[in-house]
């Protein structure tokens, strides 16, 4: 069974589609834009919560410059370009949700425990419900590249 968490991710996956698809090619050719923006943001971003709003922030832009951009696509290509960018962005983005909840550093075993324990009993309960939120979580701790992309990088000493 599938929590609120889950069916908040798989919602923006789907608007963030709807949104390439309505503004076609150019969402396409404005997706390196937004992606550029969140990684340049990236420094900038005082804990991982606000991740999610640097995302939303860039696709926004990303979407602004879609409606600027002088493109001609084929007609019927143009709305598929456009959901496939917003498919990959709002994808991106719902990995951002499931991954992006607080976690800790738990000295007894080593390992990072996600949820966090301080986290409200909610967002613990929507994460263990969750058939999609450990794995994913696991996943994107594995990778070095990754966990810079989906938690900010690293505090210095």
């Amino acid at each position: 069974m599938i929590s609120w968490l889950d069916v908040l991710a798989i919602t923006t996956a789907a608007l963030a589609t709807a949104m390439g698809v309505r503004r076609g090619g150019g969402f396409l050719m404005a997706l390196p834009i937004a992606a550029a923006l969140y990684w340049l943001g990236l420094d900038y971003v005082p804990s991982p919560p606000w991740l999610l709003l640097l995302g939303l922030g860039s696709g926004l832009v990303a979407a602004l410059v879609s409606g600027l951009l002088p493109i001609s696509l084929p007609y019927k290509l143009d709305p598929y370009l456009g959901g496939l960018a917003g498919f990959a962005w709002g994808g991106f983005l719902a990995l951002v949700l499931w991954v992006g909840l607080p976690s800790e550093y738990s000295p007894a075993t080593g390992a990072i425990r996600y949820p966090a324990l301080s986290a409200p009993p909610i967002i613990q309960d929507a994460v263990a419900s969750s058939p999609f939120a450990p794995k994913l979580f696991a996943l994107v701790w594995q990778h070095p590249e990754a966990r810079k992309v989906f938690f900010g990088p690293a505090p210095g000493p």
